[in-house]
């Protein structure tokens, strides 16, 4: 497999926008309905696993 040619900085400012943006807006939304809205932060309690298990 041929490398891959190097990115223009054009290219590379580019990339970084379209990885950031969406992360830029999810954590804004989120900021919002907590300060502005009254959401509680959501928690996981210490018991709770983020997978459940194999059986």
């Amino acid at each position: 497999m041929p490398p891959k040619p190097k990115l223009t900085p054009d290219q590379q400012r580019i990339r970084v926008m379209v990885v950031t943006f969406p992360v830029l807006v999810a954590t804004s939304v989120v900021l919002f309905k907590r300060m502005f809205l009254g959401e509680e932060q959501r928690k996981l309690h210490p018991n709770e696993k983020l997978l459940p298990g194999p059986k």
